[in-house]
């Protein structure tokens, strides 16, 4: 059986290498930040159970960015069938820019149409995430900014903030098993060719992150324009079907949680928290 790539791509901070170390676990995976930009700063891989993991430094990191873009490269034309993971952070109920221009850089980096990846939204606080389970308004305006970009998926892994990993380096913790079994089993799978693979550039994630920046901006600020997009992702076959999988995963895991009708977007200051 030809391994699996589990390739996993975010910026300092979103706590990508302590996940890949809890996945596998063992500290495998420095993590943490240092004074001088990301810690992770060339690719690493570690062979786990017959699979590959995959440890990319963030392209936000303006100290590392031209390495960062080698290294992300080099782990995409590793060659075979791939599982990609964007770590992307909410920072007061808002979607971080430099976490969707990375999205957006590396998935035109690869010259194939309706590439599948997953989202994990990760170290989200208890009162959001509660927010999050219950799929109402908050919910859906997430998911919307989410894909404000070109490149869309309906594949959201939520992670609740693990008290044991909380302000600590290096620390490793059993993670709930809806999180595990999603990465593992669930998440969708893409055939690269290393042919199929452009260079990375720290150009291509500056331009990209204008980009998303005014689309994320307008979002935000008009309602209208966020209703618009959230119709134009209810038009698309499947997607709302497939966004709710990871999140009702982790509602029966939690069992305190119940899933609620989308009832609309408000989109007041006092929704965004």
């Amino acid at each position: 059986m030809s391994k699996t790539n589990y390739l996993f791509l975010g910026n300092p901070g979103t706590g990508k290498s302590t996940l890949i170390n809890c996945l596998v676990g063992e500290v495998v995976f420095q993590s943490g930040i240092s004074y001088g930009g990301g810690l992770t700063s060339f690719f690493q891989k570690h062979e786990f159970n017959g699979n590959m993991y995959m440890d990319t430094p963030g392209l936000a990191d303006r100290k590392l960015m031209e390495s960062a873009a080698a290294a992300i490269t080099e782990a995409l034309r590793q060659s075979g069938e791939y599982k990609l993971f964007f770590m992307v952070r909410l920072e007061n109920g808002r979607v971080v820019a430099d976490d969707l221009s990375t999205i957006e850089t590396v998935v035109s980096s690869i010259d194939m149409k309706d590439i599948p990846f997953t989202v994990i939204i990760n170290n989200v606080k208890k009162r959001q995430f509660k927010a999050m389970m219950e799929k109402g308004d908050a919910f859906w305006e997430v998911v919307t900014l989410i894909n404000a970009g070109k490149f869309e998926t309906p594949e959201l892994l939520f992670i609740q903030t693990q008290d044991d990993l909380d302000e600590q380096d290096d620390a490793i913790t059993t993670l709930p098993g809806y999180v595990t079994k999603f990465i593992q089993d669930e998440a969708p799978t893409v055939v690269i060719n290393p042919e199929d693979v452009s260079d990375i550039s720290p150009q291509d994630f500056i331009r990209q992150l204008v980009v998303i920046r005014a689309e994320l901006q307008q979002l935000q600020e008009d309602n209208n324009a966020l209703r618009r997009r959230l119709e134009e992702l209810q038009g698309k076959p499947g997607f709302f079907r497939d966004v709710g999988k990871g999140i009702d995963k982790a509602i029966a895991s939690t069992g305190s949680f119940f899933s609620k009708p989308f009832r609309g977007l408000r989109c007041s200051n006092e929704d965004r928290g």
